[in-house]
């Protein structure tokens, strides 16, 4: 049962990574935030930038493009997060 819940939690995890790289990658490009796609991948993946807003500067500016931080501290945050769950699931998978 616990490697099941484990197994959810790592889902998740990589659902999450998932969203703030499609959202990093759509801020990069200046995509279209009236697309339902574009607007939808905004506002899901918002809900977990939130904790990390004003952790440093919202965007830096790289020769035309906006590369926003906050995405980035958090994709690095859930990254992070990602690893301790596999190897939670690697430790109790050997019991």
């Amino acid at each position: 049962m616990i490697k099941f819940i484990l197994r959810l939690l790592y889902i998740l995890i990589l659902f999450i990574e998932g969203l703030i790289i499609t959202r990093v990658i759509l801020l990069l490009i200046n995509a279209n935030t009236e697309n339902a796609f574009v607007s939808w991948v905004l506002n899901v993946s918002s809900f977990f930038i939130a904790p990390f807003q004003g952790v440093v500067s919202s965007q830096v500016l790289i020769n035309k493009f906006e590369l926003p931080v906050n995405g980035l501290i958090a994709l690095f945050f859930y990254i992070i997060a990602g690893f301790i769950v596999s190897e939670l699931l690697s430790s109790f998978s050997k019991n």
